[in-house]
Formats: C-alpha cells, sequence, structure tokens
C-alpha cells in the first residue's frame, strides 16, 4: 500500500468537505470569523503601569523602615552595642575566710608568658 496516495486522496477530500462547509456559512458569520482572525494575530497590547503602584511602595518601604528605627531601641544595632569584654575562664576558688580568689591572680607567671612573644605566634596559629 502505498502511503504517499493516501495521504494525497485524504488531503483532497479534507479540503473539499471544508470547502463546501466554508459555503454553507452565511456572510455575517464569515464577517465575523474573519474579524476575530484579523484580531487574534494582532499584537497584544502593552501593559501600562499603574500610575500610583510606584509611590505607594515607595511611601510603604519608608513607612517599614520608619518603624523599624523606632522598635530597635537604644542599644540593640551592633553599632551601638558596647564592645564586648574579653572572655576569661577563672575558676574561683574559695578560702577558709569565704572569700573567692581566682587562679589567675595566684599564678603571675602566666601574665608573664601572656605577654611574651609565644603566645602572640600561637595566637597567629
Amino acid at each position: 500500500m502505498n502511503t504517499g496516495s493516501h495521504d494525497d486522496r485524504f488531503d483532497a477530500i479534507a479540503r473539499d468537505v471544508h470547502a463546501s462547509a466554508l459555503d454553507a456559512l452565511s456572510p455575517r458569520t464569515r464577517a465575523q470569523l474573519q474579524l476575530r482572525r484579523r484580531a487574534s494575530l494582532q499584537p497584544a497590547p502593552a501593559p501600562r503601569l499603574r500610575t500610583l503602584a510606584w509611590p505607594i511602595a515607595a511611601a510603604c518601604a519608608v513607612a517599614a523602615l520608619a518603624i523599624g528605627w523606632q522598635l530597635r531601641g537604644p542599644g540593640r544595632m551592633p553599632m551601638d552595642a558596647p564592645p564586648a569584654a574579653p572572655m576569661v575562664a577563672a575558676n574561683p576558688t574559695v578560702d577558709d575566710d569565704g572569700s573567692a580568689t581566682l587562679v589567675l591572680d595566684e599564678n603571675p607567671e602566666f601574665y608573664e608568658w601572656l605577654a611574651s612573644s609565644d603566645a602572640a605566634a600561637l595566637a597567629m596559629e
């Protein structure tokens, strides 16, 4: 079976049926179809920006920043924070009289080592 001749016959029959269907349409329906076809082939109009959209968005952003600035309170932003105190690991010991002393206070050699170049080299590692 030759598929080329089958396809050609099918196309011819389809064209004949289409032509007879067009002949059966009223002139009014044919005019409406042509108008709708032309309208569908034209490019869509560009969307318009709303005139108040950008000013309203900018006003909302400014209001949000102002409210956030008011709610932050003193000392909550990193630039307002006081410098952090250095953390020292200390083990307090309690004497017989009830007073607490730090182990670091009893060991002055630690402070001498801390001032040496060995401590700086260790910190750089």
